[in-house]
């Protein structure tokens, strides 16, 4: 129980898993998609075919009710023809007008007429009980009758008897009483449809006697047992106000309680048929809605009712769309199956790949993996992974090189660090000695190369303020003068003193004075001047120019300059050169600040510095003009 119970679990994961992933995510929702559609064309179908198969139904119906109709109205017609072909007879109309019967001529011919004719149509024995020729001023009768129904004797007087016949008198040849039994016939009881027909003189407007009919049932109920050979449907007959229903083949009265519903007669193909939805009890008399299709027949005041048998359209539909539910179940299946293996081939591989791609960056394979680029969305993805994968590497190579050359470049300076404390010591005694021996110019050099010593201490790389960097130069310079025999000169000139708080890195000038004296001048051969000029241009960054008279540098030298590795000829100051200060305030400050070289050749060499305004501290009172 404990196994089968972790197996659960692990399957519940897995599914869980697989929900999670955007593949089942996009499967679920076009499967979910395709359920919807597939579940409003299955409705619309359903109401569409529904509402056709019932249409064509009901207009089958009413096609098969017209021929059933008409198979009555022959029947009927064929005993109106018999009937009238009598009436009109000189030998039945001879037979009325006799009086007094002088002797049996007249009746015999009427009689011999009437069953030449009878005898004549096969059909009629099925369809005629009995027609019985009465003389209004005759006791006898002329009467076909088939034998099962010739139980007992007929007289004129008992026809004119019946309790129906002033009714029939009164609707002369209309069949419009409805069903009887049989007055004639003792056996059994016979359903049949009564009618008077008037026998009326050639010459006068008078009727001299009837012809008494008794129509079989047949008529109407062969057809419908015919029709119901090939179907299974309820029939209803009217009959003027009597209505019948089709029961157990023959024609029982009831009571029409039917409630309306609905017209449909908007569906018929015959104006003449009437199509309602109707509330009728069945037979276990319980109301059940049905739909009806009434035609009326030649006779007038009847009419013939069908009840369609829609269990059929309801098979039908049902089999349509069990039809249409399979197929789009089939069809999103195969959708389904296939969108799996597309989105399997199109989406889920690549990912893997992807991922793997990103695992592989993680453990620091930054290469370039052309094999994630492919043409289309995930491959632009890829595509990025792979440029991000190698900026990456070359930040780390340049933080790397940036790293180093600092560490070179701080190696540097600290190798131009020489024992300041002891240096400041022994330089003190000296400025001592050159004061009591009364050499000044020993002791100013002695000074200057003293408060240098004592900046140098202080560290390399850290910010100080213009004034001061200035007030270091002028030192330093003091030392070179006397070293060249006072044939260079520095001036240095600042527009305004607010730029004297900025911020610089220390001995930034230091290397350019410097190039100026050994690079600019020095080759001259003769005296220079070098310029120190600050001021600030229209965007507040800070300029400074550091020009020399000197010989000046060929274009090509000027372009490689920033670039070149050369080091500084002063001993003092090891290894510093124009390049390395260009690098060490773009690292300080950022890329757009640096060094800029313009130089003419036998003429001038101008070296800017660009430095952000940035202000230091403000307690520095050191003269930058000693």
């Amino acid at each position: 129980m404990v196994i089968f119970m972790n197996r659960l679990i692990i399957i519940k994961e897995k599914l869980h898993q697989y929900f999670c992933t955007i593949r089942a995510r996009i499967l679920l929702c076009t499967i979910s998609l395709i359920a919807f559609i597939c579940i409003i064309i299955t409705s619309i179908s359903y109401f569409l075919v529904l509402k056709n198969l019932r249409q064509n139904l009901i207009q089958t119906s009413e096609t098969r009710l017209s021929f059933l109709c008409e198979s009555i109205d022959a029947n009927v017609s064929n005993v109106s023809n018999f009937v009238r072909a009598c009436q009109i007879s000189t030998k039945i109309i001879n037979f009325a007008k006799e009086t007094e019967p002088s002797g049996n001529q007249a009746k015999r011919e009427a009689h011999d007429f009437v069953m030449e004719n009878y005898a004549a149509d096969a059909a009629l024995p099925s369809q005629l009980i009995r027609m019985v020729i009465i003389g209004k001023s005759r006791k006898d009768i002329v009467q076909v009758v088939e034998p099962p129904y010739s139980s007992i004797a007929i007289s004129a007087e008992a026809i004119q008897s019946l309790p129906y016949f002033n009714l029939l008198k009164e609707h002369m040849e209309e069949i419009s009483i409805g069903i009887l039994p049989d007055s004639f016939c003792t056996t059994r009881e016979i359903p049949m449809i009564p009618v008077l027909y008037p026998i009326e003189h050639p010459y006068k407007a008078e009727e001299i006697g009837y012809i008494f009919t008794e129509i079989s049932l047949s008529v109407i109920t062969n057809p419908i047992r015919n029709y119901l050979s090939e179907r299974d449907s309820r029939f209803f007959f009217y009959m003027n106000d009597n209505a019948y229903r089709f029961q157990n083949g023959i024609l029982v009265p009831f009571q029409d309680t039917s409630e309306t519903l609905e017209d449909l007669s908007d569906l018929a193909l015959n104006p003449d048929t009437r199509i309602r939805s109707i509330r009728l009890p069945n037979e276990e008399e319980q109301m059940e809605t049905v739909t009806v299709i009434t035609r009326p027949l030649n006779t007038k005041g009847w009419y013939i009712a069908e009840c369609i048998d829609e269990s059929q359209l309801t098979e039908s539909v049902f089999n349509i769309l069990f039809s249409i539910v399979l197929i789009t179940v089939a069809a999103a299946s195969c959708i389904g199956i296939f969108l799996s293996w597309f989105l399997f081939r199109t989406v889920n591989m690549p990912v893997k790949q992807l991922q793997a791609r990103i695992l592989r960056i993680e453990n620091g394979d930054f290469s370039r993996d052309l094999s994630t680029e492919w043409p289309h969305e995930l491959g632009d993805i890829g595509k990025t992974i792979n440029d991000l994968s190698e900026n990456v590497l070359i930040l780390m190579e340049q933080r790397i090189e940036d790293e180093r050359q600092k560490r070179e470049y701080e190696y540097k300076m600290l190798q131009s660090q020489i024992n300041p404390h002891f240096l400041y010591n022994t330089l003190n005694s000296i400025k001592w000695m050159a004061t009591i021996q009364n050499s000044p110019g020993i002791a100013e050099m002695t000074t200057s190369l003293s408060r240098l010593l004592k900046d140098i201490s202080k560290g390399a790389t850290s910010l100080v303020t213009i004034r001061h960097e200035l007030s270091l130069i002028n030192d330093y310079f003091i030392i070179q003068q006397y070293r060249y025999g006072g044939t260079i000169t520095l001036t240095s000139s600042v527009d305004d003193d607010a730029l004297l708080s900025c911020r610089i890195l220390k001995f930034t000038l230091q290397p350019l004075v410097e190039n100026a004296i050994f690079h600019g001048i020095e080759p001259k051969g003769t005296a220079g001047n070098i310029t120190i000029h600050v001021f600030q241009d229209s965007t507040e960054d800070v300029h400074i120019d550091v020009t020399d008279d000197g010989v000046g540098m060929e274009p090509e030298l000027t372009a490689r300059l920033l670039d070149m590795e050369a080091p500084a000829s002063s001993s003092f100051f090891k290894e510093i050169g124009v390049s390395n200060v260009h690098k060490r305030l773009q690292y300080e400050f950022g890329d757009r600040y640096g060094l800029s070289i313009q130089s003419e050749v036998g003429k001038y060499t101008t070296i800017s510095i660009l430095l952000p305004f940035r202000e230091g501290k403000t307690n520095d009172k050191t003269d930058y003009r000693r």
